[in-house]
């Protein structure tokens, strides 16, 4: 093996002597550098345009969800609001004729009621 290392030695050696290097322009390893900058600025406005362009997609994700979110919980009030008015106009009657209390204490605790009710079913609906 030795010998194949030495032959190959030894052909190189006689190829420098027969055949020159080209001599390099005197500014090459400059204008190498700035080729080798050059490229790798291009590679990172190329980066930042497409991290830029991720970072809009996600942006307006974030902004279509949150505009879903906020007509979502607005239906919702609006929902709740209108059972609750429904409810009190049927169930105060009843509930000042069966438990002969006035309006006053009677309008608030159904109110909670609905309240509760209405939070309580909004908790599972929202988890999933």
């Amino acid at each position: 093996m030795t010998e194949t290392y030495d032959s190959n030695d030894a052909l190189h050696r006689a190829l420098e002597n027969v055949f020159a290097a080209p001599a390099l322009p005197t500014n090459f390893r400059m204008e190498l550098r700035n080729r080798i900058l050059h490229e790798r600025m291009q590679h990172l406005d190329a980066r930042r345009h497409e991290l830029e362009r991720e970072h809009a997609l996600a942006l307006e994700q974030l902004r279509q969800g949150h505009v879903r979110l906020q007509r979502d919980t607005l239906a919702m009030i609006v929902g709740v609001a209108f059972a609750a008015g429904a409810c009190a106009h049927l169930a105060l009657p009843w509930l000042q004729n069966l438990m002969g209390v006035d309006g006053a204490i009677t309008l608030p605790l159904l109110a909670v009621t609905v309240g509760l009710a209405a939070g309580a079913s909004f908790l599972p609906w929202r988890s999933h």
